[in-house]
């Protein structure tokens, strides 16, 4: 028996439960959905408010939404799933046996270098596992995982990238440390920066660590929120970041959403 399915049955044993996508968000693990689309934070109105979207809201959790969107005559199941690596995690792991094998996660990102502007689409190169969750996601766990390095798959990287460049949007690869915590990871900035980071969010290392154990399609498409290397701080945005930012959660990663 694989990992994730030896984890999966060690949940059903104890859970009751067999199909924990339909009992915990209310969709349907046999349905071919386009992709499904999960979101830390960002509601489907926000991501699709000019693209004429179909949006059925299907269930309302103590800090989750789960709904179907319809536009542009494809399908999609899409996860409001709230932030953090440990909720990415027990989310991503009811996907594993869902028929649809594509999986886009979608978030903001710190930028920690002068090369990139708010509103820029980042994807990662790699993410650096600088969180708890993950440790979670093998055999053992063990301390000596932390901060491991976790890949995307590199054609599904490059897939994307390419499908950009045709529709004239530019994503930029760059390393993703992963915190748990956004209050404490100032402190430890020099300590981040270290180990080789150029952008910070919560989610993407946990993301391709699911996918790999549950042997999915997965790619994350990140917009920059904030840089602390030009000092455009999250709090505090003036009002052109905060429209640079804007339309590209609005525009442009629908856009790349819709073309994958």
């Amino acid at each position: 028996m694989d990992l994730y399915n030896k984890i999966r049955f060690n949940m059903e044993r104890f859970s009751g439960c067999t199909d924990f996508l339909d009992a915990i968000y209310g969709l349907d693990e046999n349905e071919d959905y386009e992709a499904i689309i999960l979101a830390p934070s960002w509601k489907p109105e926000k991501i699709f408010k000019n693209f004429n979207a179909k949006i059925e809201l299907i269930k309302i959790g103590p800090y989750y939404n789960s709904y179907i969107v319809e536009v542009e005559n494809k399908k999609y199941g899409y996860i409001q799933t709230s932030a953090g690596a440990s909720n990415l995690v027990d989310c991503c792991l009811t996907l594993g046996n869902a028929k649809c094998n594509k999986i886009i996660f979608i978030g903001a990102v710190g930028a920690l270098k002068d090369d990139m502007k708010l509103g820029d689409i980042i994807t990662p190169s790699k993410s650096i596992a600088g969180e708890g969750a993950s440790l979670y996601l093998y055999e053992n766990i063990s301390v000596d995982r932390f901060q491991r390095l976790v890949y995307p798959k590199v054609e599904l990287k490059e897939n994307l990238i390419s499908i950009a460049n045709k529709i004239g949007i530019e994503v930029k690869e760059k390393v993703v440390y992963c915190t748990d915590s956004i209050f404490c990871e100032y402190f430890h900035l020099n300590e981040i920066l270290g180990v080789g980071s150029e952008a910070i969010e919560m989610e993407t290392a946990s993301f391709y660590r699911c996918m790999e154990i549950m042997n999915k399609e997965g790619i994350a498409i990140l917009c920059v929120s904030d840089n602390s290397a030009t000092q455009n701080a999250l709090i505090g945005r003036s009002e052109e970041d905060t429209e640079k930012f804007h339309k590209s959660r609005e525009e442009l990663i629908p856009k790349l959403i819709l073309s994958l």
